[in-house]
């Protein structure tokens, strides 16, 4: 593991940063007038960005859009720890498909398709998976109905796609739900009343490349939340509360294979050029992992309109010696470890070039996994990450 001396330079560097930045704006940035990080007319990036939208007419009774979707992320990291390092720069997702909006917007449809053209966990191919494949039917704000491959609902890193996420990767709990993959198949039932909302689905336990056999049992999840953002004068303030629950495992079993149930509530707070994420969880867990408590909180504050800084920790408490397994992505490079008590500490820079867009990032993490017994208990170390978002 590196020394000392390297972790205090490191974490020196990013607190320069964010001090140099803050600097640079003091006594110019006007409190009361905020602005957030999402695309302000900036007429270049307009004019690139409306390139992939083909069609639009909302006058068509048939097909009122149609647009070329895609994401493309690349990120390189260092990971330095007890137990090896690892440095790789990898096209962490580029993906293409398609979106069109249907019969006066109440039907939506979207294909995309998931490369892995330079990552360390699998060989360069083209064509990976399927990640979305799905179709949409908007009855009214109240039912809206979903069939096919897409991401399921957990957690606050699951509340929206990992293009507006503000760390490299998801949590240790809401990261565990599916087993390691983002996309299942199943059906979802979503609608919002007022300022309540609510979710219920099904999906299968089976999942290979596109739809998988529907042969490896089945999860429910079920969700209820509450937007506080008119009452509180907020950008977002959302209240939820997520439960799982898993049946009919067996040997097909190759996703929401971790819990037999879970539930987790956060809140997620943006307010001026603050935000904050509390949440809690518990999962029910397999193979007599035993339970798993968990507690996550992240802080975030805008420097300047496009410059963010946000920290993130999380602890997790297993009730046996050996519940916890480290399943980061980083991690994993380097083998993987077990113990009972899991603390994490994740420090961030996000430079916001066209919103979430278009962006810069940058990560430094330390992670500690305590307890357990065997050969593979126990992991400490940092991981360095650098990455730039896009997607339209």
């Amino acid at each position: 593991m590196g020394s000392l001396r390297v972790m205090k330079s490191r974490m020196l560097a990013l607190l320069l940063t964010v001090a140099a930045a803050g600097s640079l704006r003091a006594g110019s940035v006007d409190a009361g007038r905020i602005e957030q990080a999402e695309p302000k007319g900036e007429a270049l990036f307009d004019k690139i960005w409306s390139i992939p939208k083909l069609y639009r007419d909302d006058h068509n009774p048939v097909i009122e859009e149609f647009d070329i979707i895609g994401r493309l992320h690349e990120d390189y990291f260092n990971v330095d720890s007890n137990r090896g390092n690892v440095s790789f720069w990898e096209m962490r997702r580029f993906r293409l498909g398609i979106d069109a909006f249907l019969v006066d917007r109440h039907v939506e449809f979207e294909a995309e398709v998931d490369t892995a053209l330079h990552a360390y966990h699998s060989p360069s191919i083209f064509y990976y998976r399927m990640s979305n494949l799905w179709v949409r039917f908007v009855v009214s704000d109240a039912f809206n109905i979903r069939f096919g491959k897409f991401q399921s609902r957990f957690g606050c890193d699951r509340e929206f796609s990992n293009n507006y996420m503000k760390t490299f990767e998801r949590g240790m709990f809401d990261d565990q739900l599916t087993g390691g993959t983002d996309y299942v198949t199943g059906v979802e039932v979503t609608g919002k009343l007022g300022h309540v909302g609510y979710l219920a689905g099904v999906f299968s336990g089976n999942l290979d490349k596109e739809f998988g056999q529907f042969n490896g049992g089945q999860a429910y999840l079920a969700e209820l939340s509450y937007d506080f953002a008119h009452a509180w004068h907020a950008e977002k303030a959302l209240w939820a509360f997520d439960y799982m629950h898993a049946d009919g495992k067996n040997e097909n079993t190759n996703v929401f294979t971790n819990y037999r149930q879970a539930f987790v509530t956060y809140f997620d707070l943006e307010k001026g050029r603050f935000s904050l994420v509390p949440q809690f969880g518990y999962g029910e867990q397999v193979s007599r992992k035993g339970d798993l408590y968990s507690f996550q909180i992240m802080p975030g504050y805008k420097i300047t309109d496009k410059l963010e800084f946000l920290v993130r920790y999380q602890l997790g408490i297993a009730s046996e010696s050996n519940g916890i397994t480290t399943l980061n992505r980083q991690q994993k490079t380097v083998g993987s470890f077990t113990g009972d008590t899991y603390n994490a500490c994740y420090m961030g820079l996000n430079y916001y070039i066209y919103g979430h867009h278009l962006k810069l990032m940058f990560g430094e993490e330390y992670a500690r996994l305590s307890g357990g017994t065997g050969p593979n208990a126990g992991y400490n170390g940092w991981t360095t990450l650098v990455g730039l978002r896009m997607f339209f």
